[in-house]
């Protein structure tokens, strides 16, 4: 009886925690939203530029999730990644990241209207510094930093994939940043391609993830990012 209410408790000591990660992204989320709602009070020479919803939208994002991260660690930001770590394997996340932009960007070019579902009519140095860089820091931040960072304490549950170990904070950070890329429903995206997105930045964010998990740092994360959204847009370019 003694065993089974401490494994009872257990678990929702773990549910509560996933809960209230969930919770904190969608604060997030939400604070994105009402920020980007209310463009209107940007000058208009700035509101007009392409890139202006994307920018404020990350900027937002990180900032906000800086926030909650100072506030839940108490200013101690090296336990939620923001340090330099150990054990960089940067030609892996190289690979692994770039392959992954690849494949998704070589998925949708197969699917009708697929490839037209994410086009932003951004010059290639927009893309370089809102898509390729910005959008990668300000995501990681949000989903490696302060969700996976959450739910650090849990690091000892885990799942294996074929010889991996996949733990608990990082699948979760990863299922949710899947979950994010369900907006672009709202664009009036057919739902394939849009699940083909959803699915893909699971993949890269449990590749990120569990690069930030064995380095302990945020930095592998945004570089595994960063080269998945390379590789979409390379691929893209390649095959119009």
């Amino acid at each position: 009886m003694w065993h089974m209410r401490a494994l009872r408790n257990q678990r929702l000591r773990v549910g509560g925690r996933i809960l209230a990660a969930v919770f904190l992204g969608i604060l997030v989320l939400s604070s994105v939203g009402g920020v980007v709602s209310n463009a209107n009070v940007l000058p208009l020479a700035i509101r007009s530029q392409p890139w202006a919803e994307g920018f404020l939208s990350h900027t937002t994002m990180w900032f906000a999730s800086l926030i909650f991260i100072l506030i839940i660690s108490r200013g101690n930001l090296r336990t939620y990644g923001f340090c330099i770590g150990r054990g960089y394997r940067v030609v892996t996340m190289i690979i692994l990241g770039t392959a992954t932009g690849i494949a998704l960007e070589g998925i949708l070019k197969a699917i009708p209207n697929g490839a037209a579902t994410l086009q932003l009519n951004y010059t290639f140095g927009q893309t370089v510094l809102f898509v390729w860089l910005y959008a990668s820091f300000s995501e990681e931040i949000f989903t490696r930093g302060l969700i996976q960072g959450f739910l650090t304490p849990l690091s000892h549950y885990s799942i294996s994939f074929s010889r991996m170990q996949i733990s608990l904070p990082v699948l979760v950070s990863a299922l949710f940043f899947g979950l994010m890329h369900l907006a672009i429903l709202t664009t009036g995206a057919a739902w394939l391609p849009v699940l083909c997105y959803v699915v893909f930045a699971s993949v890269l964010g449990i590749i990120a993830g569990y690069q930030r998990e064995q380095t302990g740092s945020i930095f592998p994360a945004i570089i595994v990012h960063m080269f998945g959204n390379i590789g979409g847009h390379c691929t893209s370019m390649l095959l119009k």
